[in-house]
């Protein structure tokens, strides 16, 4: 099927996407693992959030629950592990850093996709360009990359959606769609379920209307696409067709912050569940600070396992307008854990809890109530303090009393290959932290 033909130019963007990268993140401690299957499992050892395309053909599906395929594994000597989320970080701070330093522009946009502005690349071999990037990743960080290149976003996802599906057609792991030819074949042959942006409940609205390609969206009167997805459905006609719609995004401050977490076992100790609660408030103000923000407001919840109801259900929160704006993770750890005095009742089990900070302004604007003491300004140098020698030393080496310094993720499952990195190497604070 043809569409209105698009006249391109040399202006291109690119989507560096890491494959399968917390188990290739995996491989670079230990060698053996190459062409074994592989799974890495999520918080808590639940779940399965990356597979090797081996363990992939053995038919695990992302998500998985890990206890329900413990004797697939077994039969087939899948390798699985914890998640070791200060490596993942780490290496993807590592491949941003060296893919940025073939542009001008770009866009992190997950911890392994990282989109590249090519406009104004006139007399570049995009190809070989590209090709150079991987191979630097692969040569320094033995980490594989595929690159998808086009006009649009969108069609990056998708040109990199066809490298990774036929990689023996692909083999230098880059693929270009720079004409209108390359669009059609590429709709005609892509799911609507596989077009970004068209979540699992739209596209089962658009089955039901006749739309199984994204080619069969381009069919649809745009009065349909305006009633059934709004303007954003306007704007992803045109990025399918080659015309830009979504520039790259910059880097902003957050407007909230959440850390929570599922527990491994259910705490069923006041005091356990209070160091929890504590080391969240506390890993929320070392995120405030490294954006140089203090919130206004603080907010805790609780919660039992849904799925256990026998056990009794309960869930409780509650937000506090903090007196002065504040980043300190003594104030913060503390009307945190008053929060949780007022919202806690024995004789529960819990399985999760989380805090959560808002309502930022810029450490330098903050405005101090005449009728409080201004606590925070006495915190300032100790905090400074603490956020330097951590980056320093590592990851809560320097911590307040009330934190117990066990991780917050139940990982039983992790290498002495692991082990032994951490031992030897000290990991910088990382830009994403799992929730």
């Amino acid at each position: 099927m043809k569409f209105k033909n698009v006249i391109f130019n040399l202006n291109m963007y690119a989507l560096l996407d890491c494959n399968n990268f917390f188990v290739s993140c995996e491989r670079t401690l230990d060698n053996a693992l190459e062409n074994h299957p592989v799974v890495v499992l999520s918080n808590n050892d639940g779940c399965v959030v990356s597979r090797s395309n081996e363990a992939k053909e053995l038919g695990v599906p992302m998500g998985a629950p890990a206890f329900k395929y413990k004797e697939l594994f077994a039969a087939n000597n899948v390798k699985v592990f914890s998640a070791k989320f200060e490596l993942y970080n780490y290496c993807s701070q590592q491949v941003m850093k060296i893919a940025q330093g073939y542009v001008m522009k770009y866009e992190v946009y997950s911890i392994d996709e990282l989109f590249l502005d090519f406009h104004g690349f006139k007399y570049f071999n995009l190809n070989e360009y590209c090709c150079n990037i991987r191979k630097e990743i692969k040569d320094q960080l033995k980490l594989p990359v595929s690159i998808g290149i086009a006009p649009t976003k969108t069609l990056c996802k998708i040109a990199n959606h066809i490298v990774k599906k036929y990689p023996e057609k692909y083999p230098d792991g880059v693929y270009i769609i720079d004409n209108q030819e390359k669009i059609d074949d590429a709709l005609n042959n892509l799911k609507i379920g596989d077009v970004w942006g068209i979540g699992r409940k739209l596209s089962a609205k658009m089955m039901d209307n006749g739309v199984y390609k994204a080619s069969d969206l381009l069919e649809k009167p745009e009065m349909w696409i305006r009633k059934v997805m709004g303007i954003h459905g306007v704007r992803m006609i045109n990025e399918l067709k080659g015309i830009p719609q979504l520039e790259l995004d910059k880097a902003s401050p957050k407007k909230s912050i959440m850390v929570s977490r599922s527990f491994m076992q259910m705490i069923t100790q006041k005091e356990e569940l209070a160091e929890r609660i504590e080391t969240f408030a506390i890993y929320c103000a070392e995120k405030l600070r490294k954006q140089n923000s203090c919130c206004k407001v603080i907010s805790v919840f609780i919660q039992t396992n849904r799925f256990r109801k026998e056990l009794g259900e309960y869930k409780d929160g509650f937000s506090i307008v903090l007196p002065n704006p504040s980043s300190s993770s003594i104030i913060l750890a503390k009307y945190a854990h008053s929060i949780l005095e007022a919202i806690y009742k024995e004789g529960f089990h819990y399985k999760k809890a989380g805090v959560m900070v808002s309502d930022f302004v810029p450490d330098n604007e903050r405005l101090i109530n005449l009728f409080e003491n201004d606590i925070d300004s006495k915190h300032i140098p100790i905090m400074k303090a603490i956020d330097k020698l951590n980056s320093k030393y590592g990851k809560d080496k320097i911590r307040l009393g009330g934190m117990s310094g066990e991780s917050t993720y139940g990982r039983a499952i992790l290498s002495p290959e692991y082990e032994e990195f951490l031992k030897n190497n000290t990991l910088p604070e990382a830009n994403y932290r799992f929730q």
